[in-house]
């Protein structure tokens, strides 16, 4: 079953990255809300998906407490890197405003960072040795959005280069 959800997990992500193409390279069906809502979805089914694998994974480590409760708490505060960043981010979506205040004026994309932090802390916590060593998988998917979003946010925002300098990741 693990590698089921595996699949899954690796659609998923597919088809979020196809998405970020689109929307880079401005297609109209980036913008249509049917498909953005399809693309949450999937989103839903990809995370679902992630933490089966993190369950059903066939290989257990065998690691001492205190590691793998640093790795729950390396997915708690991936987790609210993630929250944090969309509670920023809300009621900004569809407005031309760049974000740098709060957990932004440190950060670049706290959300991508997030959710790297829970993609190691998590199967560290659960011993799931395979799904740890797919991580770098899912993390360069991350890392490939996070490269299309910044070149867009360059082109629309002229002071994001700038920005960039203030912050990390």
């Amino acid at each position: 079953m693990y590698f089921v959800w595996s699949g899954i997990c690796f659609i998923g992500y597919t088809i979020r990255t196809a998405f970020n193409v689109l929307a880079y390279k401005k297609h109209p069906w980036a913008e249509n809300k049917k498909i953005m809502t399809l693309v949450l979805i999937v989103m839903g089914i990809l995370w679902f998906s992630w933490f089966s694998m993190c369950f059903k994974d066939p290989i257990r480590m065998n690691i001492p407490v205190w590691i793998r409760y640093l790795g729950l708490i390396f997915f708690l505060i991936g987790f609210f890197l993630f929250v944090l960043s969309h509670q920023k981010m809300r009621g900004f979506e569809g407005k031309s405003r760049l974000v740098t205040s709060g957990i932004y004026s440190k950060i670049r994309n706290p959300m991508y960072l997030g959710f790297i932090i829970w993609i190691v802390g998590f199967p560290v916590f659960t011993r799931s040795f395979i799904t740890l060593a797919s991580s770098p998988v899912w993390i360069a998917f991350i890392f490939f959005w996070k490269v299309l979003e910044e070149k867009d946010l360059e082109k629309k925002f002229r002071e994001y280069k700038e920005y960039k300098k203030k912050t990390w990741f």
